[in-house]
């Protein structure tokens, strides 16, 4: 008996012995990864597994879409604002407007301002008959708050970061200040050309105009620290979180209009190293952004071709706009406008050449910003429908991103959730989106390189740390098991 229990304990430290000698020589990674193959049927440990998992960062974020709609409720309050039929955020001398403090006394108007402002509990009815059109209508209803509270935004956005594993973002807001808006409009009145347009802008207004907006970004920067709480290390949730912000520019404004637009934010992204690019934003299906679109690249490539640009193209579908919309516009953006980066590029079976087109922006490179839900709220495409997959496959490099998580009720995990649930795309997969997020933001040089080295500490960590949870029998198990899931 005492022969049998010898025997015993010596095959079961052997196999330890091997076990951990597996374990080992597989690394940190592999296991990792099996780790990630084993759950990724079940949806709570999966969930749980990215919300942990370094992401990079969040590239494709509309600041005043970002923030949850119990967050601009909160805001609006502390204002003293009230919302008018249909729930839109306005001034209290509005007619017929009820302060919002009411909502936090009424839980059906609570509830109401919060469906209005979001897409929570989206159905089709006779005002907003389709997800494309709730989704855009609801940056008109909490326009009211959110112009007043920049900082206050970004602060929020940077402390949920901070507890979802994302380590930058680049956030698109308008930064043009208002006054200078009708002065700069003035300078080329009657003016056509280009090169007579820009040099009576630079003759004029358009120094202080930058000079304003980077004022107003101090203040915003003052304050971020303030509401976070941020001390001289960057202790606080949040603090540690890097962060720039994208000039946008709307789109369906007139031509003129979106000249002035584009000139300031080049200039300012020349001289505020915390602008760190430019965009056009608003529906790329609506009337003038489809009619001036390939003046919008031109003039894109002519005032800010040495500036990062990223655009939204290919934010269309079958059925949304006519067919011959569909056939150029990611292949504009990226060959006229100059743009590194394009916003989802979801019409990319229909761009005529379109393997060329790959191909032109995998040389470039040109990477795209998939943002899932998004995609499937506002245009109907999701699963095999979507073109990530086609990029993947091109070797254009694809990065993951929220685009307005506040409006669609997500967040970056949820779409790391979605693209390891709806395509064959594993753990190292999504290792490598998530370094393409850092690799292609708009950092310098400098700036870039520390958050690579940060994010590859980040995710030695966490391989480390899934690893030992695993234990040896575990983890070997989880090892093995995971030659046999895909992919």
């Amino acid at each position: 008996m005492r022969r049998n229990v010898l025997i015993g304990a010596i095959v079961a430290v052997a196999v330890a012995i091997v076990v951990a000698a597996l374990v080992a020589l597989a690394g940190d990674t592999a296991v990792t990864a099996a780790r990630f193959s084993a759950i990724r049927s079940d949806h709570t440990a999966l969930r749980a597994f990215l919300q942990r998992m370094p992401k990079g960062a969040d590239l494709h974020v509309h600041l005043s879409g970002a923030v949850y709609a119990e967050d601009l409720i909160a805001w609006a309050k502390s204002k003293s604002l009230c919302a008018s039929l249909p729930m839109k955020i306005v001034a209290c001398s509005e007619p017929e407007s009820q302060p919002i403090g009411d909502a936090f006394k009424n839980q059906p108007f609570y509830d109401d301002l919060v469906n209005a402002l979001s897409m929570r509990f989206f159905l089709p009815n006779a005002e907003n008959p389709s997800g494309h059109d709730q989704f855009f209508a609801t940056f008109g209803r909490f326009g009211g708050v959110t112009w007043l509270i920049p900082a206050e935004m970004t602060a929020a956005m940077l402390r949920h970061y901070a507890g979802e594993a994302v380590q930058h973002t680049e956030l698109m807001i308008t930064l043009l200040p208002y006054d200078y808006g009708p002065k700069l409009l003035a300078a080329i009145a009657r003016v056509s050309g280009n090169d007579e347009r820009l040099q009576r802008l630079q003759a004029g207004d358009l120094s202080a105009a930058v000079a304003e907006a980077s004022k107003t970004i101090d203040g915003w920067v003052k304050r971020i620290d303030e509401v976070l709480g941020c001390d001289a290390q960057r202790s606080q949730p949040g603090c540690a979180v890097s962060y720039k912000y994208i000039a946008q520019i709307n789109r369906n404004a007139d031509e003129a209009n979106v000249f002035v637009q584009t000139a300031f934010a080049a200039a300012l992204i020349r001289t505020d190293r915390r602008v760190a690019g430019l965009n056009f934003v608003g529906p790329e299906d609506y009337r003038v952004a489809r009619a001036d679109y390939a003046r919008h690249m031109q003039m894109i490539g002519f005032l800010a071709r040495d500036v990062p640009v990223a655009l939204h193209a290919g934010e269309l579908w079958i059925g949304l706009v006519p067919p011959e919309d569909l056939t150029f516009h990611i292949r504009q953006a990226v060959e006229v406008a100059g743009a590194r980066r394009i916003g989802h590029g979801v019409a990319l079976a229909y761009e005529r050449r379109s393997s060329e087109l790959l191909d032109a922006m995998r040389r470039k490179p040109a990477a795209v910003e998939v943002n899932l839900t998004s995609n499937d709220v506002i245009l109907g495409v999701r699963g095999n429908d979507h073109p990530l997959m086609a990029y993947w496959a091109a070797r254009v490099p694809v990065v993951l991103s929220t685009d307005d998580m506040g409006v669609s009720r997500i967040d970056l995990s949820n779409e790391y959730l979605r693209a390891a649930r709806d395509y064959p795309l594993g753990y190292r997969e999504l290792k490598k989106i998530a370094r393409n997020s850092l690799d292609h933001s708009f950092l310098d040089a400098a700036e870039k390189d520390a958050q690579l080295r940060k994010f590859e500490q980040a995710s030695a960590e966490f391989e480390r740390a899934v690893a030992s949870e695993r234990g040896l029998l575990r983890g070997i198990g989880a090892l093995i098991a995971g030659l046999f899931r895909w992919p």
